[in-house]
């Protein structure tokens, strides 16, 4: 179900409401008018009135048709709208009696609205206008004897400023002052808790997301133990019985290893479950965990030539990282290495607020408009991926506060920097020095 509300909505909607507003404003002078010319049989300057009237239902049917052909309004533009409105609203009571008319206090419409749709930046600038239009339809008016407060008391035109009409002027100044300061704090207000619920739905769309994805890895995950089981056993009995050639006993022992490795994620996978269900996250040197996350990546991609630098001058501390970290960290290597395996540049470095992890991979780069979406649920740039890995590492990322940016690099290829923030880090005396290798 969508809510529309005056406070939160689009410009585009805000505007909308506006001329609706106006088109009443303009039905309702013109009755006025109406009332003046036949019954009232005031004397006033009709046509320069009508005039008026019919240039501001010239701009309200312009901003129709702007509204019909656009999708796309600014404060900006609703700010001149109503500064229009004010114009018009003030030549309007030029012509009729100035400060003394009725209808001087029409003036609290525009601040309401502008109050309660535009920033405080362009609802001052409205008070202020407001205001001084206001003090010169004292000074500056035609008379109109029939409205002014001193004509039921036998008074004349020619007189001072009435006390009625300066305490109508004070009431104007209090009003658009109160209405300013607290109308827009409560817009304002309003406008915050629509971001934090539209943020709260849009996490926990994401949560479900995480949750269904999940729940097919562990049905995933269980269902290949059996058949990893089996094909490392048959795998031993075909390295035993062909040593001969060199090449197939090579390509054997490359698949054992291949298969004991993901006999032993599994296994850790099932570990680091049970740890979180306990609540329990082990703490961990970034040096020693950082390079085991690379050498793992490295042993299931055995075709990857890469540069590998984890800065030496870094601080040796322990940390505590939930194990979703380090597979968005290895997701983020292997899309590098299917992009292109060779020439990978990896650089890694931290200091006590936060680690910073850059990978430069010699792929065909990314497409910008593409890098926008990338990391929503099936969202990505290979022409067989799901969008499911980088998904996941987003979202991992996002809840551990960190930043994700994917972007082309000026040599060619995608840059991919992570930062991650690193909180209550511990010294670690017992790491050995970092390293760079190839």
């Amino acid at each position: 179900m969508t809510t529309f509300s005056l406070a939160t909505s689009a410009p585009q909607d805000n505007l909308r409401r506006l001329l609706i507003i106006r088109g009443f404003f303009l039905l309702a002078t013109c009755m006025t008018l109406a009332v003046c010319y036949w019954q009232q049989q005031l004397e006033l300057p009709y046509r320069s009135m009508l005039w008026i009237v019919s240039a501001l239902t010239v701009v309200n049917l312009v901003m129709l048709v702007h509204l019909r052909l656009s999708s796309h309004s600014s404060q900006l533009l609703c700010f001149s709208q109503l500064l229009i409105d004010i114009i018009a609203l003030s030549l309007l009571l030029f012509f009729a009696g100035g400060a003394d008319n009725p209808f001087v206090s029409y003036y609290l419409v525009p601040l309401c609205i502008a109050a309660a749709t535009l920033s405080w930046r362009l609802t001052l600038p409205l008070v202020v206008i407001s205001l001084l239009c206001y003090t010169l339809l004292f000074f500056i008016n035609t008379p109109l004897p029939e409205i002014a407060p001193h004509h039921d008391h036998g008074g004349t035109s020619n007189r001072t400023i009435s006390t009625h009409t300066i305490g109508m002027w004070i009431n104007f100044l209090v009003s658009a002052l109160l209405i300013t300061f607290f109308v827009t704090r409560m817009a304002n207000s309003l406008r915050q808790q629509d971001q934090t619920l539209a943020q709260l739905r849009e996490d926990q769309l994401r949560d479900d997301q995480l949750m269904a994805v999940a729940t097919l890895a562990a049905g995933t995950a269980h269902d290949l133990g059996t058949p990893l089981t089996t094909i490392k056993t048959l795998l031993s009995e075909m390295k035993n019985d062909y040593q001969q050639p060199q090449e197939l006993a090579d390509d054997l022992t490359l698949l054992n290893h291949q298969i004991s490795h993901c006999t032993s994620t599994l296994q850790q996978l099932n570990r680091q479950a049970g740890e979180l269900k306990d609540g329990v996250i082990p703490l961990l040197a970034i040096r020693k965990h950082c390079r085991k996350i690379i050498d793992d990546w490295l042993l299931l991609r055995p075709e990857v030539i890469a540069e590998i630098t984890i800065d030496e001058k870094c601080p040796d501390l322990d940390i505590r990282w939930q194990p979703t970290i380090g597979q968005s960290i290895s997701n983020l290597l292997n899309n590098a290495a299917d992009a292109n395996p060779i020439d990978i540049c990896v650089h890694v470095e931290w200091d006590h607020q936060r680690l910073l992890f850059t990978i430069h991979d010699r792929g065909p780069g990314i497409d910008p408009d593409v890098a926008k979406n990338l990391g929503k649920a099936f969202v990505t740039d290979k022409g067989e991926g799901r969008g499911l890995g980088l998904f996941l590492t987003q979202a991992a990322i996002s809840r551990y506060k960190g930043s994700l940016e994917l972007k082309p690099h000026p040599a060619g290829g995608t840059l991919t920097t992570l930062v991650l923030p690193l909180d209550n880090p511990s010294p670690n005396l017992n790491s050995s020095p970092s390293e760079t290798r190839s």
